[in-house]
């Protein structure tokens, strides 16, 4: 089974190091036990007596207001958003930390963070602030809702005033989030790459307590679903569309059996959207095709009559309109159906499933239809 993010899209590499990456982070997938497979931990280690040296060295400001609610949302996408409410607050040491809102679907979760610092902490946002957290989600009764995960915290500048308030939003690209999950956050500390600001020690008793939020609400977005089981050209073959929706924040495409059976080791339908070097190599079976998510080829058609491409590709010359598309993608996961070492089947039934974040929430009242494998899909 391959299950993959594309967090490190960002990242600069050759085409050849592009492919042999992405066959180890498969292999690495593959073999890791399941326990390993999600972050556990943002932080980095460094020296707690910056704390203290930070505390004496402080000089008094006057505290920023409060953000109101949805303005850190709002600072970080450069737009009004449909957040959601929450409010829940825990004060430690002085520090006051509360998630004002979120924002999320099946596959995105943004949570604002305010950090309410004691009077007269003094901030350099040019010395971005790091916040180093872990959480855990739950279904609606409970019980650990363990899926994969990919995610990190970001220093808001546009939000921040100057003050002791420090705005900070938490993205994620998850797996199968629902209605009535919640999710508690732990912080650990709040670091640049000059001092430690915030660390969860407790002085007194010489221990070490982090900050936790419990019971945070999960509210999907409005999702519109468009599959119909219908089949679609991919892979030189056709495979059933089993899952197709779409949110203000993601699309997510899903098709199972068919053409699905050993994709790896086919000349995709879109060859173009693969990497140069590795289209001969996998024509050739010498080489396993493991960014197969690029088959989809998927479009958006706007009521405007713009219609833009949202990928997924690998080869420069075609990329997403990144206005609309994140880097960070929400990552994708599939069966081939075939076992990796005998290359026989292995039982498993094949499928693909793959999601696409957009770097802004998108109106979909502006979106006439969603477009994959070369078949349109109307919202309405």
């Amino acid at each position: 089974m391959k299950h993959y993010t594309d967090a490190m899209n960002e990242v600069s590499f050759t085409p050849e190091e592009k492919q042999e990456l992405s066959a180890r982070l498969r292999q690495a997938a593959q073999s890791a036990p399941q326990h390993t497979r999600k972050p556990k931990r943002h932080r980095v280690r460094r020296a707690v007596c910056g704390a203290l040296a930070a505390a004496l060295a402080v000089t008094m400001l006057t505290a920023a207001a409060v953000p109101a609610f949805g303005d850190t949302l709002r600072a970080f996408f450069g737009m009004p958003v449909q957040s959601y409410p929450v409010g829940k607050s825990v004060t430690q040491q002085g520090w006051t930390f509360t998630v004002t809102d979120c924002l999320a679907d099946s596959v995105t979760l943004y949570v604002a963070l305010d950090v309410q610092a004691p009077e007269g902490t003094v901030v350099n946002p040019e010395d971005v602030p790091e916040l180093n957290f872990d959480w855990e989600f739950f279904t609606a009764d409970r019980t650990p809702h363990n899926t994969f995960s990919s995610y990190k915290a970001e220093f808001v500048p546009e939000q921040y005033q100057g003050g002791n308030h420090l705005p900070f939003v938490i993205t994620a690209t998850m797996g199968n989030l629902k209605d009535g999950m919640t999710f508690d956050l732990t912080i650990w500390d709040i670091e640049t790459s000059e001092k430690s600001l915030f660390r969860a020690n407790n002085w007194t008793t010489e221990t070490y307590e982090p900050v936790q939020i419990t019971g945070i609400p999960i509210e999907i977005a409005s999702t519109i679903a468009l599959a119909d089981d219908s089949a679609v050209d991919i892979y030189g073959g056709t495979a059933t569309l089993t899952d197709l929706s779409i949110s203000p924040l993601a699309v997510t495409v899903r098709v199972e059996g068919g053409s699905c059976y050993n994709h790896g080791w086919v000349v995709p339908t879109h060859p173009e959207y693969l990497l140069p070097s590795a289209r001969p190599l996998i024509a050739q079976g010498t080489l396993e095709n493991t960014t197969c998510d690029c088959d989809f080829d998927l479009h958006l058609k706007y009521k405007d009559g713009r219609v833009v491409f949202i990928g997924p590709s690998y080869n420069d010359e075609y990329q997403p309109d990144k206005s609309i598309v994140s880097s960070w993608r929400a990552g994708t996961s599939c069966e081939d159906g075939v076992d990796s070492k005998t290359r026989q089947p292995d039982g498993k039934e094949p499928y693909v499933s793959t999601s696409v974040r957009f770097a802004v929430p998108q109106d979909l009242d502006q979106i006439e239809s969603v477009i994959v494998c070369g078949k349109e899909y109307k919202l309405r």
